[in-house]
């Protein structure tokens, strides 16, 4: 058996074990990729709101305060859009993941005990929405998209099983598609649109797979890296030589009477975050109440092409930060991984690079399906012609 004949037995017989698979994920990758931008558009009053000419934005503590009324679970993610949205909501979560040793059930919603998602208008305080996250759409898209909505230890290696075997279809194809010389190469870049069906489909197949090559390696790459820990760690080692510290400090000598405590030291928190970065691209801010803890990334631009962010933690008994990781002072390993997601989604180079990252993982969703279209005429072919 030659080599190019090995090649074509692998294309085609791991593209059959991980087409479906590979759909799947295409197609819910596809819709995520615009994920905030389609959720805006369904829910326009939850996400938009209209200020007044000088009006301020509230403290922070009075928003958190007016979230928590229309929740029976306590607060403990706030997200704050970028300076340049003046006309963005604040978003208020409250989420508890089940202990994992007390997971049962094969399915992904068993993971979470509750998940609120509550939107503020900044301006008045006003509530303007609140959904359950487990049964928002995109939510499950993204379940279905990471873990088929099984299980995660479960559905991840289901999935990263697949993608790997859908990195190997791409390279595998890709030499079959190599052309001789130049003139062959011309021909195998275009789509014959007035050829027969099974031309046409052949042609959407090979070349549209060329097309999205690259596209489909660093997005396939990418998203393994949720799937195996191996995976991550290897990317760490190629870029640091070793798997870097990316812990938080917890603050000294927690108590449990801050309850009270964090709504002052909230402000405090806010008050120096805003001195830090006045201008910045959005704000996460995680609140560690059993541990008197809050920990918030800035979003900011930076003079970089990764992603930028600065991570500050705070205690929560005195709103006094102790603890920072600032960009300049991460290893590449860390603004490797710290990019990672906007690289999978397109996003690290903006709306271009997000519909770039939607029109591959179409194509990628399409190959599954041109590829078993290939296989299955060849193979009904064959038998008619033995009948």
């Amino acid at each position: 058996m030659t080599f190019k004949k090995i090649m074509l037995f692998l294309h085609r017989w791991i593209g059959l074990l991980s087409g479906l698979v590979v759909f799947i994920v295409s197609i819910t990758g596809a819709i995520y990729v615009f994920e905030k931008e389609l959720f805006a558009l369904f829910h326009p009053s939850y996400v938009t709101v209209t200020a007044q000419k000088g009006e301020k934005i509230l403290p922070l503590s009075i928003m958190k305060a007016n979230a928590q009324h229309v929740t029976d679970h306590p607060i403990n993610i706030i997200r704050v859009p970028a300076t340049t949205d003046q006309q963005q909501v604040y978003i208020f979560e409250s989420l508890k993941r089940r202990p994992k040793k007390d997971i049962v059930g094969v399915f992904i919603n068993k993971e979470i005990i509750y998940w609120d998602r509550i939107f503020v208008d900044p301006y008045s305080g006003k509530v303007l929405g609140k959904i359950d996250v487990e049964t928002n759409f995109f939510w499950i898209v993204r379940q279905i998209h990471q873990f088929l909505y099984l299980r995660r230890d479960v559905g991840s290696t289901i999935v990263g099983s697949s993608v790997l075997l859908f990195i190997i279809t791409l390279l595998s194809g890709l030499f079959l598609w190599w052309p001789k010389n130049r003139k062959v190469a011309v021909k195998r870049l275009k789509i014959n649109f007035n050829a027969k069906w099974k031309r046409l489909n052949y042609d959407l197949h090979q070349v549209l797979g060329f097309y999205a090559f690259f596209v489909a390696m660093a997005i396939a790459a990418t998203g393994l890296v949720w799937s195996f820990k191996w995976w991550e760690t290897s990317i760490y080692w190629l870029m640091d030589g070793k798997r870097p510290n990316t812990q938080i400090e917890e603050p000294t000598a927690p108590n449990n009477t801050m309850r009270e405590a964090s709504i002052v030291s909230l402000d405090l928190i806010w008050s120096d975050v805003v001195n830090k970065h006045t201008v910045h691209q959005g704000i996460f801010i995680n609140l560690l109440h059993e541990v008197s803890q809050a920990n918030v990334t800035i979003y900011h631009t930076g003079n970089t092409l990764w992603s930028a962010s600065d991570t500050y933690a705070y205690d929560l008994r005195n709103g006094k930060p102790y603890f920072k990781r600032l960009q300049n002072d991460k290893t590449l390993g860390m603004k490797w991984r710290n990019s990672n997601y906007d690289i999978h989604v397109g996003k690290i180079a903006g709306r271009t690079g997000m519909w770039i990252a939607f029109i591959a993982s179409l194509i990628c969703a399409s190959l599954p399906v041109t590829g078993f279209c290939i296989w299955y005429g060849r193979k009904f072919k064959k038998k008619k012609m033995r009948s």
